[in-house]
């Protein structure tokens, strides 16, 4: 094995792969990187079983081979070298890699164990990385982080209509986005573990490509783009039938600036400490709100906000966490508060509605 490549483009793969590795497998190659060399390219795999990652690196290659080397190690090299330009070739029963006036020999070790990917076939599930990224990022938060209901640790996803639906619920509260491809997909409705999600959020974000594929079947959802494939195991579970617990009819409505309600929350957060428990009060007339807290051990707090409003008066407590965390996935500057009656469900979209809903359930006071 013998070759040439940009440093750049080596390292970032390398650096993606070497986040999939296993580390705490008793199957040492799953903490190797395999490097495979053939014409005019470098191939870089990454797999703990859960994930696997294949990514193409351009390169000059004099002789071909495949080797595994810990990812770890060569991450680390590879963040130290200056050069344009690294050189790798065998030798020695180690891996020589250099770069500049910086040289390494890595270990190599055997690859026979290593797990054979799954070729994914062509599909016409095509999706902007920039829709797939934003669906993904509207949801993540809501999953559960507990794995003793799996289906809560995942995020859903299906196609609906001409679009692609994003939902995740940790039963407390629940995102789900749609986001609307030019072209339908048919994408089998898939569970996909949240920190896998996580990790296939952090690939897209990366990916230079402006569009990929979906695809989920045999138990597994696989993302692929020019040279970039992703493959996650999926759950085998169904997630709750949600559609029937999203407030149809409100008793209240309010739309204010996102950036004032961030700053309330903040402040009241603050305050609350370890309940993180709020109360929004919406009054009979005018036109404002407020966000109270009052904590025996720190104090009480208290911020108005000029809203537009309409409907009855209501007074709720929440998790102010669930309120802080979807203020991300809302993409414009105002935002509306869709209250349902006292003890119910909250909903809040974006003031434009882009496809975006979060349904928060309030706390006893």
């Amino acid at each position: 094995m013998k070759g040439e490549c940009f440093k750049e483009k080596l390292e970032h793969a390398v650096r993606n792969a070497s986040r999939v590795t296993s580390k705490n497998s008793s199957l040492p190659v799953l903490a190797c990187i395999l490097l495979e060399a053939k014409k005019g390219l470098v191939v870089v795999r990454a797999t703990n079983i859960d994930i696997a990652y294949e990514v193409v690196v351009p390169a000059r290659v004099e002789k071909e081979g495949v080797v595994a080397v810990s990812g770890v190690a060569l991450n680390t090299f590879l963040s130290g070298v200056s050069a344009q330009n690294v050189s790798f070739h065998t030798a020695q029963g180690g891996l020589s890699v250099s770069g500049g006036n910086a040289s390494a020999v890595l270990k190599v070790f055997p690859n026979e164990d290593f797990p054979k990917f799954s070729t994914p076939k062509d599909n016409q599930n095509t999706i902007p990385v920039s829709l797939l990224a934003s669906g993904l990022k509207s949801v993540l938060y809501s999953a559960s982080q507990s794995s003793v209901r799996q289906e809560l640790s995942s995020i859903y996803i299906f196609s609906e209509g001409n679009g692609v639906v994003f939902a995740a619920t940790d039963s407390f509260r629940l995102a789900e986005k749609h986001v609307f491809p030019q072209k339908n997909t048919s994408i089998h409705p898939t569970l996909l573990p949240v920190k896998n999600a996580a990790e296939l959020l952090r690939v897209v974000l990366e990916m230079e490509n402006e569009s990929c594929t979906l695809e989920s079947e045999a138990g597994q959802f696989v993302m692929k783009s020019d040279g970039t494939v992703f493959t996650s195991r999926v759950v085998d579970g169904s997630f709750p039938d949600y559609k029937q617990i999203i407030p149809k009819e409100f008793t209240t409505t309010v739309t204010l600036l996102k950036d004032d309600f961030a700053k309330a929350l903040q402040l009241a957060s603050g305050l609350s400490e370890k309940s993180n428990q709020i109360l929004i009060t919406v009054p009979a007339s005018g036109d404002e709100i407020s966000l109270s807290v009052k904590n025996a051990e720190v104090g009480e707090g208290v911020s108005t906000l000029k809203s537009a409003r309409s409907g009855e008066a209501i007074e709720m407590s929440f998790n102010a966490r669930y309120l802080i965390d979807v203020l991300g996935a809302i993409t414009e500057s105002s935002m509306s508060l869709m209250f349902s009656g006292a003890g119910k469900p909250l909903l809040i979209t974006g003031a434009g509605n882009s496809g975006f809903r979060y349904i928060v359930m309030p706390m006893n006071r």
